[in-house]
């Protein structure tokens, strides 16, 4: 009778990233696959640089699952104090259902509790019901669900409030509402998409609303965008897209319960293309205001 190999999990090394990025895209692909959609990363470089941005963040908690000698999944774990967040986590698909994916979440939870997170989150495809479960399993409870989604720019967007580019001297006030309005603290994401976005506030004076956004070839992804009334959520959805090129593929995800933010979308042309889950593992409290969460990077 064969020795049946036992999942172990350690830290990812730079040797691992092409590995990383071929099970990255095969993953998502073949989830994508079994619901009848066509393949959503058509370039393998994208789970590489997503790796290595992580690692540039968080080195300690970017992790690989192996079975023998050969890696066959991994998953992060972005700490950030009392809140942390976890994704992405990808096995390949010919060795999911082997417990991988168990030992993978166990370990990031343990890391995350003796880091003493209080809220570990994460954002799930709905329609993954294996992932659903697996993350159950290990204490997570769906909280909120999210609408993902895009719409086309268009040049006569314009915003009513006043919405001006953010800078550094802004990060302690975005990262003090975000704190209030979420209970995460994400000062470093911030300083992130400074470096490979951009971020716009708004409010004359006191800061009442931010939003991130990167844009790489024809797509435009905002997020993670915060305020505390929708009508400020709406000067910063449309400041941070009246000077894209015209049509420009737009995505975001919003909470399904901003039903009135979701109303103001659908009329510029907003599509739904899915429903993700927001889990949490631990201590959670209802957004207190207006909230876009965003997969990248996956901190809450």
């Amino acid at each position: 009778m064969a020795h049946r190999l036992e999942p172990r999990v350690r830290s990812m090394e730079s040797a691992d990233l092409p590995r990383v990025a071929t099970i990255f895209r095969s993953a998502f692909n073949e989830m994508y696959r079994r619901r009848g959609f066509g393949p959503v990363v058509a370039d393998q470089a994208v789970g590489a640089v997503i790796a290595e941005t992580y690692r540039s963040l968080d080195p300690e908690h970017c992790l690989v699952v192996v079975l023998g000698d050969r890696v066959v999944g991994s998953g992060f774990l972005h700490d950030r104090g009392d809140t942390a967040g976890t994704g992405p986590i990808t096995i390949d698909p010919a060795h999911q259902s082997s417990g991988c994916g168990r030992a993978l979440m166990r370990e990031i939870c343990a890391r995350a509790d003796r880091a003493g997170v209080r809220s570990l989150r994460l954002i799930q495809d709905a329609f993954n019901e294996a992932s659903f479960c697996l993350y159950g399993r290990v204490g997570f409870v769906a909280r909120e669900t999210l609408v993902r989604g895009s719409f086309h720019s268009r040049p006569d967007m314009g915003s009513r409030g006043p919405v001006r580019p953010g800078t550094g001297a802004d990060l302690a006030s975005i990262v003090a509402l975000e704190r209030e309005v979420t209970g995460i603290d994400r000062r470093k994401d911030h300083e992130l998409f400074l470096r490979m976005g951009d971020i716009l506030v708004a409010g004359d004076g006191q800061i009442a609303g931010s939003i991130a956004r990167l844009v790489r070839g024809g797509v435009a992804v905002l997020g993670p965008a915060v305020s505390r009334d929708v009508d400020t959520m709406r000067d910063l959805i449309q400041a941070g897209t009246r000077d894209l090129p015209a049509r420009t593929d737009t995505r975001l995800l919003v909470p399904a319960s901003h039903h009135d933010l979701l109303s103001t979308l659908y009329e510029s042309g907003f599509e739904v293309h899915s429903l993700c889950t927001y889990m949490v593992r631990g201590d959670f409290e209802p957004f207190r205001g207006y909230y876009m969460p965003t997969l990248f990077p996956e901190s809450g």
